[in-house]
């Protein structure tokens, strides 16, 4: 099914060309291009978007904070599978960064969410892409990946959503309300693209080489929907993606931290369910225990944030937040957070301490 122009497709071609026109030229963090990568957008489930359309989709989707903070933006569509249709797009994209030469002295990706399964599949073929354009493997450099609620463990929702679409809807009533507003449309079996590759035994099975781009993890655990959606996620979760996922496990785990020592709010205490190793090379940074799925991406404050791995370099890039400890007489614990961290969103602390 092709969807037809509508009035929100040309909002969205016009933001596109508004967009490209104040986008500034010299958008880095500490002076590296950033490369963005998008996640979920369900209204591509079931459509053939245009190259227009998706970028327009795509630029509109890093408005509230990162789109003015970056160089470039790659889209991809939701109704295609990532190692087919998506890896395909985002291989001619890479293709004009390397003519360009815009990451040839390194770049800084940023993921949210099903970005972090879609960069891990470009990182795994991009030396081949390099190599078939006649290009060395420096051509395009990332130096480190920034992922926002990354879902490159997949979630239980993809699980639910599969099986409610694939049985027909037989579900209970909440099963398939929750189905509903994560899919936000209604689609067929053979029209849930990306969907099944968030499946989390699916999502687990991609890309599983190891890569040298150290992959940070920034997550959250917060309450969006009425809570609708977290009995069906395993785990601690932003109410859409799960810790698991999020922090890099290597298994899909029921995880309360992404650390075996604090707590999500910062508590200095022992965390019984934390990971059992992490992927190669990825590291949790921070957790919000109050940040939903897509306040991390935002300019909205959504409380205090705990520091898990914290004052190391990477990439050329500074991960030092000015860290309190301190009594909690509200928690009865000693509490580890950033300092004044819930004055800005999860996404301006992270610009802010690396962008120096």
């Amino acid at each position: 099914m092709i969807r037809p122009i509508t009035r929100a497709t040309t909002r969205l071609l016009l933001l596109l060309g508004f967009a490209l026109l104040s986008w500034q030229a010299q958008a880095s963090l500490n002076g590296k291009p950033v490369v963005l990568i998008h996640g979920f957008q369900y209204q591509q489930l079931g459509t053939q978007p245009t190259d227009a359309s998706l970028q327009a989709e795509a630029i509109d989707y890093w408005q509230k904070y990162w789109l003015q903070r970056s160089e470039v933006v790659l889209y991809w569509s939701a109704s295609e599978r990532i190692s087919q249709g998506i890896s395909d797009q985002i291989k001619r994209q890479v293709k004009t960064l390397a003519d360009n030469g815009t990451c040839q002295s390194g770049c800084v990706l940023l993921t949210h969410s099903t970005g972090d399964l879609v960069a891990r599949q470009m990182l795994r073929n991009l030396n081949g892409w390099l190599w078939e354009w006649g290009y060395p493997s420096s051509r395009v450099n990332f130096l480190v990946s920034l992922d926002m609620a990354g879902a490159g463990g997949g979630t239980e929702l993809a699980d639910l959503a599969v099986s409610v679409i694939d049985s027909d809807n037989i579900f209970t009533g909440a099963a398939t309300s929750v189905v509903n507003w994560f899919l936000g449309t209604n689609v067929g079996p053979n029209e849930l693209g990306v969907v099944r590759d968030l499946q989390p035994a699916a999502a687990r099975s991609l890309a599983t080489q190891n890569n040298a781009v150290p992959r940070l993890r920034f997550v959250g655990s917060g309450d969006a929907f009425l809570r609708a959606s977290k009995p069906f996620i395993l785990g601690y979760d932003d109410s859409v993606v799960p810790l698991h996922s999020a922090c890099g496990s290597v298994r899909q785990e029921n995880l309360e931290s992404c650390s075996a020592s604090i707590k999500t709010n910062g508590e200095l205490d022992a965390v019984a369910k934390s990971p059992t190793g992490l992927r190669y090379n990825n590291f949790p940074v921070l957790m919000g225990d109050s940040t939903d799925h897509f306040e991390v991406i935002g300019s909205a404050t959504s409380g205090d944030y705990a520091p898990v791995i914290n004052n190391f370099t990477v990439g050329g890039l500074g991960v030092d937040f000015a860290i309190d400890q301190y009594w909690s007489w509200w928690h009865w614990d000693t509490l580890r957070l950033v300092r004044n961290g819930s004055d800005k969103s999860l996404s301006a602390n992270v610009f802010d301490t690396l962008n120096q």
